[in-house]
């Protein structure tokens, strides 16, 4: 999804008939623990009971690391309550593995449950990407993942071999650096990686973390992600709402781009 036609995308479609998708952005859900209850599972990719919010989760983020039987017990699990509600989902592979010989069990993992994403931390190196790009061909999209504490001097370098980027940068970086803006001129698609840690406390995430969200969005991502707060928050789904609600006022602003009415929205944005 380009952000060029987002706007154009919006105007034609936010608010129409009902059932239409009124959330554009993507978004991203970590599977762990929380979510193995699947009532909680079932409420995060249906948007809640009887649709609370506007759309539900998009793609499924699965860790190597939390083993490989739990993973495809997982992803095995999310595509079967999917299919029965004919949502169009995708599963996004991931590892917290910097020991590069442990990555050919992980490429082994990709090939068994095909995920249409799969990571590879920028530790890796350029190389690593490029040869899995070549392993996987098209059937996959490969994506660098671009830590808190990673060398982003060479970024543009990882974004013009990646199909994706999982920006896990502090937001003032984001936008200083123009990370979104070279990685969209490279064709590669941003993904960020928004942070609530007051939902792994409680039900309400904190207003430093609805503006952080919500300004950071509006510099043109279209894909977001959560880690901990869906895979061992205590409110997976509750976490997902939150940042559907975010996103689809984000949305709003590309559009009519009033910073004043985010702020107005965010500051009292406490559900």
């Amino acid at each position: 999804m380009q952000y060029t036609n987002l706007n154009q995308f919006f105007m034609e479609n936010i608010m129409t008939k009902k059932g239409e998708r009124h959330r554009l952005s993507l978004i991203i859900a970590t599977l762990g623990p929380s979510t193995d209850n699947e009532k909680e599972l079932i409420t995060m990719i249906t948007a809640g009971i009887a649709r609370q919010w506007t759309d539900g989760v998009d793609i499924a983020r699965v860790v190597h690391s939390d083993g490989e039987s739990t993973v495809i017990n997982r992803v095995n699990v999310f595509r079967e309550q999917c299919s029965k509600r004919n949502l169009n989902t995708s599963i996004y592979l991931d590892t917290n593995d910097t020991n590069v010989k442990n990555f050919d069990k992980y490429l082994a993992l990709a090939k068994t449950i095909k995920p249409k994403y799969i990571s590879i931390p920028k530790k890796f190196g350029i190389e690593v990407i490029n040869n899995t790009k070549r392993t996987f061909q098209d059937s996959m999209l490969v994506g660098v993942r671009v830590e808190a504490d990673d060398d982003i001097s060479d970024i543009e370098s990882y974004l013009e071999i990646s199909d994706f980027a999982m920006v896990e940068l502090p937001s003032k970086i984001i936008v200083d650096e123009k990370i979104v803006e070279k990685a969209k001129q490279r064709n590669c698609e941003p993904i960020y990686l928004a942070k609530m840690p007051t939902l792994m406390e409680g039900q309400v995430q904190s207003r430093d973390e609805n503006f952080e969200i919500g300004h950071t969005l509006e510099d043109g991502f279209d894909i977001v992600a959560l880690y901990e707060e869906t895979s061992h928050g205590p409110y997976s789904a509750r976490a997902v709402k939150c940042l559907d609600e975010i996103a689809v006022e984000s949305e709003k602003l590309r559009v009519n781009p009033f910073g004043d009415l985010l702020d107005k929205f965010l500051s009292f944005f406490k559900k």
